[in-house]
C-alpha cells in the first residue's frame, strides 16, 4: 500500500502497527528452522544480518539492521544501528535524536527551489521532518545507493506546521518524532513501491494536504507536489543489481517466545543463487494499493497485507478475548490456532496459518523480545465502506521466507508488486 494515493490510505498506512505493541521481553530458545527453510548466510554481495531484540526502547517483534549514511560523495559517514526493517512502508528515515551527527544537504523542490519536508502518517501516529540527501550502504552486504532522498524525523530546524484548524497540527495523530516514541533509531522501508507516495503527490494533481511541504523558511511550510524523483524512494530500487525486492528470512520461534533471534535480509529476488523464488507461491498485489484479500472466518478483508513492520498479527475477531492491561492485544484463555486464506489479483489462494496466545502471559517473560503468536485488534480501523484491514505482521515471518517484490519488476513471469512465501 502506498501512502496517500487516496485519502483513505492515510488512515491505514502500512508499517506502524508496530508502535501499538506493548513492552515485552527473559531467556528462551529459538526453535530451529524447519528443513524446508534455508536462511542465506549474511555477507556480500546481498545479505544483511537481521536481528530481533529489544532495540533502543525495549520493544518486541521488531527486526533491525544497521545502515551507514554518508554525506554525498564523501567519506564523512555515520553508521546507525537498530534501524527497523519494514516491508510495509517505503524509504529510509532516521531519528534526529539518535543522535545523528552528520550535516546532510537539504533536498529541494527542483534546482534552486525551496527545502522540502514531509509528514508520514501511520496507523497509530505520524512523523515529521526534513528531507535530506545521502549516500547509503548496508555494511554487511555492501549494497549501496548514492544521492538518496531520506527523511530526518524530528529535525529541530523545522517545527511541525500548523493545520488549517486552529491549534491542530498539519501532521495529525500521535507524534512519533523521537527514538522513544518511534521505538527505533530509524526505519528502512523496503515495501512494494518504488516511492512513498507515487503519482498521487506529483503534478498535475493538486498537492495532497499533510504530506510533502515546500518551506520558504523553517516556520513557513506549505503543502506541495513532489515529483517521483523528489519523493523518498525505496532504497532497494536504487541498488545496481539486487533491486527488485527483498526476502525476510527469520527462523521459527517457539510458543513461549525467546530473548533474541537473528536471520537474514536478502536483497533481490531471482538475481543470484541465494535469492531464487523457488517453490514460493506468488500473491500479486493490487498495483495501486498493495493490498491482497484475506478471508478469515468467512469474512473477506480486502485490505490484507504482510508487513514486517507490525509487531503482531492485527485483525478483527470479536470471539477472541481482549487483554485488560496489554491494551489492543488478544488474551485468550488458551492458545488458539487460526487460519486465513490469502488471495492476490489472480485466482491463486494460499493458506496463512497462525496462532494467538495470551499477550499478557507472553509479556510476563520480562526479557523476551520475539513472539510467534502475538496478535491484536486493528487500531483506528477506517469506517465503512472503506476496506477493513487484515495485517499479518512479524510473527507471520518466523519460520518461513517471505518475499516482497517491488512494482515494475518481473520475477519468474510475474510483475511486481507481489508477496510470496
Amino acid at each position: 500500500m502506498r501512502k496517500s494515493v487516496a485519502p483513505a490510505l492515510a488512515l491505514i498506512q502500512l508499517g506502524f502497527l508496530a508502535a501499538c505493541g506493548g513492552g515485552g521481553y527473559g531467556r528462551g530458545t529459538t526453535t530451529p528452522p524447519p528443513p524446508t527453510q534455508m536462511i542465506a548466510t549474511p555477507g556480500p554481495p546481498n545479505v544483511e544480518t537481521l536481528t530481533v531484540d529489544a532495540g533502543p526502547t525495549g520493544g518486541v517483534n521488531t527486526a533491525f539492521v544497521s545502515v551507514q549514511i554518508c554525506v554525498p560523495g564523501t567519506m564523512t559517514c555515520q553508521t546507525i544501528d537498530h534501524i527497523e526493517v519494514d516491508t510495509g512502508s517505503t524509504g529510509l528515515r532516521i531519528l534526529a535524536d539518535v543522535p545523528f551527527t552528520l550535516t546532510l544537504p537539504q533536498a529541494t523542490n527542483g534546482s534552486g527551489g525551496p527545502p522540502m519536508t514531509e509528514c508520514l502518517q501511520f496507523a497509530d501516529g505520524s512523523s515529521y521532518g526534513s528531507l535530506r540527501v545521502a549516500d547509503i550502504t548496508l555494511p554487511g552486504s555492501g549494497e549501496h545507493a548514492a544521492n538518496v532522498v531520506v527523511q530526518l524525523i524530528g529535525d529541530s530546524t523545522y517545527p511541525v506546521p500548523t493545520g488549517t484548524i486552529t491549534g491542530q497540527s498539519a501532521c495529525p495523530g500521535i507524534a512519533e518524532n523521537s527514538v522513544q516514541a518511534f521505538g527505533a533509531n530509524g526505519i528502512l522501508g523496503v515495501g512494494p513501491f518504488a516511492q512513498d507516495c507515487g503519482g498521487g503527490c506529483a503534478a498535475p494533481n493538486p498537492p495532497l494536504a499533510g504530506v510533502y511541504y515546500n518551506c520558504a523558511s523553517p516556520s513557513t511550510c506549505v503543502d506541495a507536489n513532489a515529483s517521483l524523483t523528489q519523493q523518498v524512494p525505496n532504497p532497494v530500487s536504487l541498488f545496481a543489481t539486487d533491486n527488485n525486492g527483498v526476502i525476510v528470512e527469520l527462523p521459527a520461534v517457539g510458543s513461549a517466545g525467546t530473548t533474541t533471534t537473528t536471520g537474514s535480509l536478502v536483497f533481490g529476488i531471482g538475481t543470484r543463487t541465494n535469492n531464487a523464488l523457488g517453490m514460493a507461491t506468488v500473491l500479486p498485489e493490487d498495483p495501486n494499493s498493495g493490498y491482497i484479500t484475506a478471508t478469515y472466518k468467512g469474512i473477506a478483508y480486502a485490505a490484507g497485507y504482510i508487513d514486517s513492520g507490525s509487531n503482531g498479527n492485527f485483525f478483527t475477531d470479536s470471539s477472541l478475548t481482549q487483554c485488560t492491561t496489554a491494551t489492543g492485544f488478544y488474551c485468550p484463555a488458551s492458545t488458539m490456532s487460526e487460519s486465513a486464506t490469502l488471495q492476490g489479483t489472480t485466482a491463486t489462494m494460499l493458506a496463512a496459518d497462525f496462532s494467538v496466545a495470551n499477550a499478557e502471559t507472553l509479556f510476563s517473560n520480562a526479557s523476551y523480545t520475539a513472539f510467534s503468536n502475538l496478535a491484536g485488534t486493528i487500531p483506528n480501523p477506517p469506517p465503512p465502506p472503506q476496506a477493513q484491514p487484515f495485517d499479518l505482521g512479524l510473527p507471520f515471518f518466523y519460520g518461513q521466507n517471505v518475499f516482497t517484490a517491488i512494482e515494475g519488476n518481473t520475477v519468474s513471469g510475474t510483475m511486481g508488486p507481489f508477496f510470496a512465501y
